[in-house]
């Protein structure tokens, strides 16, 4: 299209958008216009309706005030008496009377003239008006003869007061205060629209008309309507609090629309102006461009031609167009020198797109590339495709973390953005488009693709691997378990039957003896423990065939747990050897618990067991019992624990002990420190498993050097009744006397000083004996001393016994997780030192701590040894 034809489109295109802005223009100006007029209206008739209300509230409360009045009943035989004054700005806006019920006035606002005493006798409204109050109107006021609203309140047995509102006054006074700049009319019509109440200007005529009788329209949405006269007029409506009518106030419409339109032709007449110096403009710059081009293209085609241009090309006009002439025979040169490059550079390109292609499509690996910037995928291959189950374009919707797990999409971002240029064998879980999790290996690189800088992630999928490498090492693990139970469980059944029959039938045969001679009797007793180990024994072989065959475990049943360990006793004494001194503490305060007898014997041997593997040179191995309250300070140290009544189980020996990052992981099936080939690591595991479907917990303490101690806690039933009465500790709030706590575990400090804290007590801490040492010598003499027996660096009775040559009478209470025989039998405490088992109920540690300062004891001496 030749440049003229784009310069007569511009011409056009300047005259249509002149056009179109003159319409708008001329459209927007009367559109604001109206809208103004609307909101002048608008905000008249609200304004309006809002005085109205007032007014009419408060005649309203006029008439109910001297209609309550004591003295208005004696109105009625006094007329003389009268004294009422109404006004509404005005003497004819209105005036109060009070009536007899057949319309004579007796008492007036406005002193009667001749004949008006009598002047609503007969009126429409009296019979209303004497039963119920109401608000009527427009009617004929019979004393002015004007038109009126009309609110009226009666009093019982004797007549009725009214309130005459002049409709006339009441639209002049509106049409005054609330016309404005536009003079604005106002129209008040009845709440169903059918009559007019009155009108300003010119109310006498219309009030009280029916609106058929007028042209008014209303007014639609756009607020266009018509007044009374028919003459076009923008309206604002608002409804009059109390009676419902409505208030219109029209501004003028054509009055409205003059000064928009006055407006727009001084716009147009600019407009145009301006419209006619651009196209001159235009038409210039025209020919200044137009002639010179023209030249310069019988130049280029001379160009064409010859193959070459003249670098002596004289073209007038514009600088820029004459420079254009003396560039272009450098351009063409530069042009075939692109050319050439850019066709050698689309085959090499077209080259590596086929070798890319064979190598990301065909590969056998699913394979994604995705943006570093947005972690967008933006390729797939038809691996990647058939791996995740989605279709190609679905898999180009999602960014990267979509193809994780929920869970890891937080980890996922923070490895990418710290991410090598080459990452190899990243560790990752994918979730395929069925939900299913795998494992995967992630090997990536960054790259370019489609001019953005992205990575590729090479897939390869560990899942099965993972899956049978678990697999074997379990089956390795449980296969010499499972060959024993399977090869001689059923003959070493046999053979305990035989054991149990014999001793049976032995000890039935000598039970008469046993009574009478104290020799038979401890035959009989052997006899019978023979039997109980023989049952214990077959029930050990049942459990563990369950494990291996993974069986259901038997039903639980209520236990007394200090019966359980007293059966269990006697066994350990002849099996854990002359080296190992068994240490047995029952409590008194027994209550039955829910659990298998048979896995808890388990618990009581494995635990044993394992203690005496522990104590190759001979030890110690205590086994306590104890009633226990969990509260919420206990419950808050242990998740998983409910508050609640418990009996606790304690198997604890002075044995090597474990470090940190064992124990952590003792509870783990499989998980073992013993020799490859001496332990498959399912001891602690099944004991765990064993206590936690009885519904307790179990938990474990130890130390290098230090033993160990496997506590449980067994929630007590109600299925049986408690047979001993339970002993309430009595917990003594503190009087402000000063404890000084030393625990080097942050949260148990914690803990421990909230508690003290909340029942009255001063709490000095320190984590470790020096620390401690340094507070007990300020002058903050502390009453109590409560401390951790283990110590990061002195043993507690070690630093006990430095704080006793500066404070020889202050009194001490000890805190450990090992039993108390464990570490009297190390030397670890003193001899008649006050213990608290580790974990302690706050009430616990409160009682002991309100007992101690009671009775005023002072710690014992520390052993010889400085320990």
């Amino acid at each position: 299209m030749p440049l003229r034809s784009y310069l007569g489109a511009l011409l056009a295109l300047f005259v249509l958008a002149a056009t179109v802005a003159l319409g708008f223009g001329w459209e927007s100006a009367e559109r604001d216009s109206l809208a103004a007029a609307r909101a002048d209206a608008a905000f008249g008739a609200g304004k309006a309706a809002e005085q109205l209300g007032r007014r009419l509230a408060s005649v309203r409360s006029s008439v109910d005030a001297v209609a309550s009045s004591p003295g208005a009943a004696a109105v009625f035989t006094e007329p003389a008496a009268c004294r009422l004054s109404f006004s509404l700005g005005g003497p004819q806006d209105g005036h109060l009377d009070v009536l007899r019920r057949d319309g004579t006035v007796v008492c007036s606002s406005q002193p009667p003239g001749e004949d008006e005493a009598v002047a609503y006798q007969g009126a429409s409204w009296i019979a209303a008006a004497s039963r119920t109050p109401g608000t009527a109107g427009p009617v004929t006021d019979g004393r002015t003869g004007r038109p009126a609203m009309l609110l009226s309140t009666p009093m019982a047995g004797q007549g009725m007061v009214v309130a005459f509102v002049d409709l006339i006054g009441l639209a002049a006074a509106t049409g005054g205060t609330f016309g404005g700049a536009r003079g604005l009319e106002f129209l008040l019509t009845s709440g169903d629209g059918a009559t007019i109440v009155t009108r300003w200007p010119d109310a006498a005529r219309w009030a009280g008309t029916a609106v058929s009788a007028s042209r008014f329209t209303g007014a639609g949405r756009s607020g266009a309507g018509s007044d009374v006269a028919g003459l076009p007029r923008v309206y604002g409506s608002g409804t009059v609090p109390g009676p419902g009518w409505r208030v219109y106030a029209g501004a003028d419409r054509s009055a409205a629309l003059a000064a928009a339109h006055r407006l727009a032709r001084r716009q147009a007449g600019i407009t145009a102006v301006g419209l006619l110096a651009g196209l001159l403009a235009t038409l210039l710059v025209y020919r200044r461009i137009t002639r010179p081009i023209g030249r310069l293209r019988t130049a280029v085609r001379a160009a064409a031609t010859s193959g070459h241009l003249e670098p002596a090309v004289t073209v007038n006009g514009p600088r820029e167009v004459s420079d254009l002439g003396a560039e272009f025979a450098g351009l063409l040169a530069a042009v075939d020198r692109e050319l050439g490059e850019r066709r050698r550079a689309e085959e090499l390109t077209r080259e590596h797109e086929r070798n890319y292609r064979q190598l990301f499509d065909a590969n056998p690996y699913p394979i994604y590339l995705f943006d570093v910037e947005t972690l967008a995928v933006v390729a797939v291959n038809d691996a990647a495709v058939h791996y995740f189950g989605q279709d190609r374009e679905a898999l180009l919707e999602t960014v990267v973390t979509d193809l994780c797990p929920a869970d890891d999409a937080a980890t996922v971002r923070e490895e990418l953005a710290a991410a090598p240029p080459v990452e190899r064998c990243r560790a990752r879980r994918h979730r395929k488009h069925d939900g299913r999790v795998t494992d995967v290996e992630v090997t990536s690189h960054l790259t370019t693709f489609a001019g953005r800088t992205v990575r590729c992630a090479v897939i390869d999928d560990v899942t099965e691997r993972h899956q049978l490498r678990q697999r074997l090492r379990q089956s390795e693990r449980l296969e010499s378990l499972g060959q024993l139970a399977g090869g001689i469980a059923h003959d070493f059944n046999n053979l305990l039957g035989i054991i149990n029959g014999y001793a049976g039938m032995s000890a039935t045969d000598v039970e008469d003896l046993a009574d009478r001679d104290p020799m038979w009797a401890r035959l009989h007793d052997d006899l019978l423990q023979i039997v109980a180990a023989g049952d214990r024994a077959a029930g050990l072989t049942r459990q563990l065939l369950a494990f291996a065959r993974a069986d259901t475990v038997a039903e639980l049943t209520a236990l007394d747990l200090n019966s359980v360990v007293a059966d269990v006793e006697k066994l350990l004494r002849r099996t854990l050897g002359e080296d190992i001194t068994l240490v047995t503490r029952l409590t008194e305060d027994s209550s039955p618990v829910l659990a298998d007898v048979g896995r808890l014997e388990q618990v009581l041997v494995n635990v044993a067991v394992n203690a005496r593997d522990a104590m190759p040179g001979g030890g110690t191995l205590t086994i306590d019992t104890d009633a226990v309250t969990v509260d919420e300070h206990y419950a808050a140290q242990h998740p998983g624990v409910r508050t609640g009544q418990y009996m606790r189980l304690a198997v604890s020996d002075t044995g090597t002990g474990m470090d940190k990052e064992t124990l952590d992981r003792a509870f783990e099936p499989f998980f073992t420190t013993k020799p490859k080939g001496q332990g498959t690591g399912l001891g602690l595991a099944t004991i765990y498993g064993i206590i936690a479907q009885a519904g307790g917990h179990a938990q474990l303490y130890s130390e290098l050097g230090h033993g160990t101690t496997i506590a449980a806690l067994l929630p007590v039933t109600e299925q049986t009744a408690v047979t001993a009465a339970r002993t309430s500790l009595t917990v003594r709030p503190g009087a402000g006397e000063t404890i000084l706590l030393v625990e080097d575990d942050e949260g148990l400090r914690a803990l421990t000083e909230r508690v003290l804290d909340r029942n009255g007590y001063r709490v000095r801490s320190a984590r470790t004996a020096a620390d401690a040492l340094a507070l007990a010598t300020t002058a903050d003499v502390p009453d109590l001393l409560l401390t951790d027996v283990v110590l990061p660096d002195m043993h507690g009775p070690d630093m006990v016994a430095a704080v006793h040559r500066e404070l020889p009478g202050l009194r001490v209470v000890y805190m450990s997780g090992y039993a108390e025989s464990i570490l009297a039998a190390r030397g670890t405490l003193p001899t008649g030192a006050v213990l608290l088992q580790k974990p302690v109920s706050a009430q616990h540690l409160l009682s002991v701590i309100a007992r101690e300062l009671r009775t005023g004891r002072t710690a014992p001496a520390a052993v010889a040894d400085g320990r």
